[in-house]
Formats: C-alpha cells, structure tokens, sequence
C-alpha cells in the first residue's frame, strides 16, 4: 500500500486526525522518550503552522505514520522557517519514510518561505540523519528537558 501526505493548519484537520496526530507525538515524545515537556503547544493551532503528515489508506481506514509541523519564526532578526515535532511510528522506522517526510516537508518550506532558510534543533543522535539533508548545526547544544538537541540550520 502506498504512503500519501497531507498538509493541513489544524483548524482544518478533522478531530479524529488531530486526535491521532497528538496521540502518535505523545506517544514518541512523551511515552518513548520521558520527556516532560507540554506535547501540545499553541504553535500548533497558529494560522501559519502547517502540519505535514504521513498517511496509508489501510483497507478504508487512514493509518497515521508519522508527523511534522512548519512555521515561521524570527532568529537574531532573519525571518526563518523552523520544521519540529518530526516523529515516525515505530513500525515505520528504518523504511525511508523519515527522508521522505522531510523531503516533502522541505518543499513546502520553500513553497511557503522561499529564499528563507529552514531551522530545526536535533536531538543528538539525529544529528547525522539531518546533515544528510543538508543541515548544519548552528549554536551550541542545548538541554530540553533532558534530551540534548543540536539547533541545526539549512540555508535557502
């Protein structure tokens, strides 16, 4: 079965797919991870926050396979996009789907920012994965409840 992806502000999601869109970050980041933080945040409900999901129509029934979310935001000034909450169920993990997420997710940033450039902060053992799609770590690392993240930056 083939894998789609659907892009939508969360005003616009159907309930049962926000409810599946939070309950796979809770699960991962939450759940998985043992991170304390708030999951759900009121950046998801901006207007300018589009969420990237990955989805497979499982005899009828959408099936969510993994999420990210984009928005603009301001660093020292530069207006930038910034991509998060990036997470694949574990099933999904290892297929090529993480790549393709991201890859359909860098395209809507330069649909919806050209010419600006895309943030995200990694957490340390993704470092790698996201210097293969052009990332380059930009700042120090940081400790978010826990976890280590590396702010990482793809220019325009």
């Amino acid at each position: 079965m083939s894998v789609y992806f659907s892009v939508d502000h969360l005003a616009n999601m159907a309930p049962l797919e926000v409810h599946r869109m939070y309950k796979l970050r809770v699960d991962i980041f939450v759940h998985e991870q043992h991170c304390s933080y708030s999951e759900i945040d009121d950046l998801d409900a901006s207007p300018d926050t589009f969420h990237i999901r990955a989805l497979r129509n499982d005899s009828g029934v959408r099936q969510l396979l993994g999420t990210a979310r984009l928005f603009p935001t301001t660093i020292e000034g530069e207006e930038v996009v910034q991509i998060g909450r990036v997470c694949l169920t574990p099933s999904e993990r290892g297929t090529g789907l993480s790549v393709e997420l991201m890859e359909q997710t860098l395209r809507l940033a330069r649909e919806q920012a050209p010419g600006r450039d895309v943030v995200l902060n990694a957490q340390i053992p993704l470092v790698p994965f996201y210097q293969g799609l052009g990332f380059e770590p930009a700042g120090e690392i940081f400790d978010e409840e826990g976890v280590d993240h590396q702010p990482m930056r793809r220019q325009s």
